[in-house]
């Protein structure tokens, strides 16, 4: 065989492989179906966390992060509790200089955190709170900023029950309604910072202390949240939860998600909303969109666990904050929005609290879940984790119909971040939408069905 034959035979083979190649990069995926009437778990809401703020958040800033409408549209903030009215402990928490708290009777607050607090309530925002540690007398090491654990004693639990059922009417005359009182931020764990190690049957003994704190103090529908494991574990509940008369103290379950990916099924309690309160990771700042595809799945894999909410840690670290160069907040050191906090939108502007998970059926490599809300609205949200296009996937509308409106996409990718695309109608008698979904990406297909849909 010559050269010159080589030469054409190796084109050919090249030619072939780019074809096929092509092929595989633009296939033809599955249909997924949309299942109108399996209804699964109610959403409360997307979010995150704001401690150590210096109060400088403006109301363009608070509109970014809180507007459904002009902004990412988060729903759920976590504010942290300081309890007794100790001046060091302010500064402990504090991750700015000067810095200043406000003062109850018997806690305080962060004055940055409690005016990002106010910002989002007048946004519609659920703000909920979370101690992270109780005062340096009731804890093992004598400090509030430390490890240590909890000295569960009678008159510790009726104290630092006293201390938490304040905070509420702390937060009301300054116009923030709290919903949830956490009882512990990661009992089960004890660090460098402001941390408590707890026992489950010092939750189980503490809990009915809480409950009549807030009853006493005016607040009997500010929920009693327990445990907020850090990693997506409730054992420090079964305690509790097995007792009938603590058990009905309780009102919400939080736990965090810092270790498993794939998590186990929310536990079903009670009828009590499961909530994911905490997750970011420790490694260098990467606000790629390889990174926030990652988020894109453990939002994903919470949502079809049935979680009620899902929340990122902190929502800016700012330039002055402990963790400004790492991936814990949702901005990068210089405030400006990672990947990851436009995915976490594409799920929280258009899935609303109130809203329903509803099933999807779904055999191809997309992860896709969908989501139902008031006035016939919906949302089916899109991730592709793979390098390869899902040209012209179909999603089928099983229950309803979309007809008589369009479908808007909104889109997350490398170079974009939720942006709308150009308005696409269902074909089918309104029972097929089909929408190309690119590589690496995350897209939300946000659209209405018709007045005739099947029964809910």
């Amino acid at each position: 065989m010559n050269a010159l034959m080589i030469r054409r035979l190796s084109l050919v083979a090249i030619t072939v492989l780019l074809l096929i190649a092509v092929l595989v990069r633009n296939r033809e995926t599955s249909d997924v179906v949309i299942n109108w009437n399996a209804a699964r778990q109610t959403i409360d809401g997307f979010g995150a966390s704001a401690t150590g703020y210096a109060g400088t958040i403006t109301q363009a800033e608070a509109d970014r992060w809180f507007s459904p409408e002009t902004g990412l549209g988060l729903s759920l903030l976590r504010i942290k509790i300081i309890p007794d009215t100790v001046r060091d402990d302010c500064s402990c928490v504090a991750n700015s200089s000067p810095h200043a708290c406000v003062t109850g009777s018997k806690s305080q607050i962060l004055s940055g955190d409690l005016q990002i607090a106010r910002l989002a309530v007048e946004r519609g925002v659920t703000v909920f709170a979370s101690p992270w540690s109780p005062p340096a007398e009731m804890k093992s090491s004598g400090r509030y900023c430390g490890g240590g654990s909890m000295l569960g004693t009678p008159a510790n639990y009726a104290e630092y029950a006293a201390d938490l059922a304040s905070f509420p009417a702390l937060l009301r005359t300054r116009g923030v309604a709290i919903d949830a009182v956490s009882v512990q931020n990661e009992p089960d764990l004890e660090e460098s910072y402001d941390t408590c190690r707890w026992t489950a049957r010092q939750i189980h003994d503490f809990i009915p202390y809480l409950a009549g704190a807030l009853r006493t103090a005016g607040f009997s529908g500010v929920k009693v949240a327990a445990p907020e494991e850090s990693d997506w574990t409730f054992e420090m509940m079964d305690e509790a939860m097995g007792d009938p008369s603590v058990a009905a103290d309780v009102g919400l379950l939080l736990g965090h998600a810092y270790r498993p990916e794939t998590p186990a099924a929310a536990p079903a309690v009670h009828g009590l909303h499961v909530w994911q309160s905490e997750v970011s990771d420790f490694r260098d700042f990467d606000g790629s969109m390889q990174d926030a595809l990652w988020w894109a799945r453990s939002i994903h894999e919470y949502m079809i666990a049935g979680a009620n909410a899902w929340m990122y840690w902190n929502l800016d670290c700012g330039t002055a904050y402990f963790n400004n160069r790492n991936n814990m907040c949702l901005t990068g050191q210089a405030g400006n929005l990672a990947k990851r906090a436009y995915v976490l939108a594409q799920y929280a502007k258009f899935v609303r609290p109130g809203w329903q998970r509803i099933d999807v059926g779904n055999r191809g490599p997309l992860l896709v879940t969908a989501y139902k809300g008031p006035s016939r609205r919906f949302a089916i949200v899109i991730v592709n984790n793979s390098r390869l296009t899902a040209r012209d996937q179909t999603f089928r509308l099983n229950g309803f119909t979309s007809e008589r409106s369009t479908v808007m996409p909104w889109l997350t990718s490398s170079t974009v971040s939720l942006a709308p695309q150009s308005p696409i109608a269902a074909s089918s008698g309104g029972t097929a939408i089909r929408f190309t979904i690119p590589a690496g990406s995350v897209v939300t297909l946000a659209g209405q069905a018709d007045q005739n849909y099947s029964h809910q």
